[in-house]
């Protein structure tokens, strides 16, 4: 569905000008990419509205995108089961734990521990996005962690607002090793590229 129409629009918006082989793929690549994103993000949200989560669900979703944009992180094999990640994790469980009293101590040995996992840990890459030179890397690493930080302010002000907590931890679990192997990928896969 994300090709055809992504096609169509390539088609109908560049038609004038003429889109190499690998410029056009290029750009094919990333429209359903887009396209894939805008529809998961939509059915997330409107699916919190339904439940009375939209609040609890959107803070998860800040911190969480924000942080993993320099962070990266595991990704689902499979547009579907990123879906039903995305539904389970933003969705279900802040509906699941909306009614949880948050004991403060708790709340922040989870902002301790993802600051730690993100220092240690970020940026995790894929296999299809090995993450190769070492200045993006280490760029990535240092945003990750003021962004980390950022939020963990901002949800202390908010009087240690879990659901912005619960988004940077998850995202912080998500680059692990541990998550790696558990979900059977591939780990540091920028280290098939170094020159020896």
């Amino acid at each position: 569905m994300y090709h055809q129409l992504s096609t169509w629009i390539v088609d109908k918006y560049f038609q004038d000008e003429e889109l190499e082989a690998e410029k056009r793929a290029y750009v094919l690549y990333y429209l359903e990419n887009i396209l894939a994103g805008t529809e998961k993000i939509l059915l997330v949200l409107i699916s919190a509205c339904l439940l009375g989560v939209l609040a609890e669900t959107a803070a998860m979703l800040l911190s969480y995108t924000v942080v993993r944009r320099k962070s990266f992180g595991w990704h689902a094999r499979k547009s579907h089961h990123c879906t039903w990640v995305s539904l389970l994790t933003f969705v279900f469980v802040p509906w699941l734990l909306k009614e949880v009293e948050w004991n403060r101590f708790f709340l922040a040995t989870l902002c301790l521990l993802s600051i730690i996992l993100i220092v240690r840990y970020a940026p995790a890459d894929t296999e299809c996005n090995p993450l190769v030179d070492p200045k993006f890397r280490r760029a990535c690493r240092l945003q990750a962690i003021f962004l980390s930080i950022v939020f963990v302010f901002m949800a202390i002000a908010l009087d240690f607002y879990p659901w912005l907590i619960f988004g940077l931890f998850l995202e912080a679990v998500v680059i692990t090793p541990v998550f790696y192997s558990i979900m059977r990928r591939s780990y540091a896969n920028y280290e098939q590229y170094q020159e020896y």
